[in-house]
């Protein structure tokens, strides 16, 4: 589950920005609490004690630079001091605090007031770049089951349905395929193919046109997505995912 954490000590701007969260993953076809969490912090004082016993609770934290207790900048310092690997989404109303903040390795910077498309361009990135859900939750015969993400071979569309080809066979999933895609994802999916997206941890070889499975398989490549496809495949092998 990929786990959002919000520090502002504006009540009000807190709730915005919880729900701004919520309708930007609403909009993905995921659900709160199955596919995602948010939690929101008024201070930094409880999300640093949530933190110190597990530096990783978080994803993705969207913190106020102007708080009242503390700066978020030099917050985010002692975060990463003890740590915690979780991307950082500074938001401000201030733009020159931008060159203070390179040190503790941001994500983005936003100015109040954030803009959805622009946070929700933020989420997508970080969701594709450094959520590696390591189980997937998939709506199957009216109810929800855990399939390990290396389980997955490939996912293709399949009339209005979607179908996720595992090793030992295949789940019919009662999604079109862009909500399945909001599911799916994380560095070691890709979409090769208009309707089809694999797990590069089973791509025994790569070529122009298509891609070989290491179970013999070949699945097609788009030749608008083949430069796309040769540069996560290279990247991925190269970061060991």
């Amino acid at each position: 589950m990929y786990q959002v954490a919000v520090c502002e000590d504006e009540p009000l701007a807190a709730k915005q920005n919880e729900d701004m969260v919520c309708r930007i993953f609403e909009s993905k076809h995921m659900r709160r609490d199955i596919d995602y969490a948010v939690t929101c912090f008024l201070s930094p004082a409880p999300l640093l004690a949530q933190m110190q016993q597990r530096p990783d609770a978080f994803h993705l934290l969207l913190l106020d630079i102007e708080l009242e207790t503390e700066n978020g900048i030099s917050f985010a310092a002692r975060l990463r001091k003890m740590g915690a690997a979780c991307s950082i989404v500074y938001i401000t109303a201030y733009r020159e605090y931008v060159f203070d903040c390179f040190d503790t390795r941001p994500l983005h910077y936003l100015l109040k007031p954030v803009e959805q498309d622009k946070l929700a361009a933020v989420i997508d990135r970080d969701l594709k770049e450094n959520y590696n859900p390591q189980k997937i939750l998939l709506p199957v015969d009216g109810c929800w089951r855990t399939v390990a993400a290396h389980e997955i071979l490939y996912a293709e569309a399949a009339s209005h349905k979607s179908a996720v080809h595992l090793k030992d066979g295949v789940l019919y999933i009662k999604q079109n395929f862009s909500s399945l895609l909001s599911r799916v994802n994380g560095q070691r999916f890709c979409r090769c193919h208009f309707s089809i997206l694999v797990n590069l941890e089973h791509v025994r070889r790569l070529h122009g046109s298509f891609l070989e499975l290491d179970d013999g398989r070949q699945l097609p490549v788009s030749r608008s997505r083949q430069k796309d496809v040769k540069k996560q495949y290279i990247a991925f092998l190269s970061n060991g995912v």
